[in-house]
This record gives structure tokens, C-alpha cells and sequence, in this order.
């Protein structure tokens, strides 16, 4: 799932696959690849897209969780609503943040 996050968070972003990928410091067919999850994401990766997006590697990580079973009705949901909804904030770019 991870592979998928990634994925979320570039497009969140507004870049392309060349972009992330020049940013990271990879090719665009590795970014491809990876978000196919065809290739693993490795630690290495995680770090320069925190670094990229300048969001803590477990922000990034977030999205990826497996969660076993079904939360408790209402506070397991409203736990998860609220932490997604606080990477959301850290990711909102300044000048969208500013004139929301």
C-alpha cells in the first residue's frame, strides 16, 4: 500500500512522475514502476519524498497501514478521519493554505 500512497501524495501535489522523480533523484520510469508496485519502495526512497515534501517519513507512512478487522463504530473511524485530515494540513502548499 505504500506504493499507492506515494502515488496519492505526488498527485496531491500536482507533479508529475518527472518531477517527483527529479526531485527524489531517480528516473520517471522508476517512479512508474514503483507506484505500479512493481519495484519496492525502499527506505532510502521514503526519506528523500519526506525530505522532498518536507513532512516526516511517518506522515508518509500513514496512508500505508494495514488495519486488521473493523475499528470500533465512531472513535476508531474519527481517530483515522482526524490523523489523515492532520497530513492533509502539512501537506496543503503555503499559497493554497493562504487563500483557502
Amino acid at each position: 500500500m505504500v506504493n499507492e500512497s506515494l502515488k496519492l501524495i505526488r498527485l496531491y501535489w500536482g507533479k508529475t512522475q518527472s518531477e517527483m522523480a527529479a526531485e527524489v533523484g531517480v528516473s520517471q520510469s522508476y517512479i512508474s514502476e514503483m507506484e505500479k508496485a512493481k519495484r519496492d519502495v525502499t527506505l532510502d526512497l521514503l526519506e528523500k519524498y519526506a525530505r522532498v515534501l518536507n513532512v516526516p517519513m511517518s506522515r508518509l507512512l500513514l496512508f500505508a497501514e494495514n488495519v486488521e478487522g473493523a475499528p470500533p463504530m465512531g472513535r476508531g473511524r474519527l481517530f483515522v478521519a482526524n490523523k489523515v485530515m492532520d497530513l492533509l494540513r502539512t501537506l496543503v502548499p503555503d499559497d493554497l493554505e493562504a487563500a483557502g
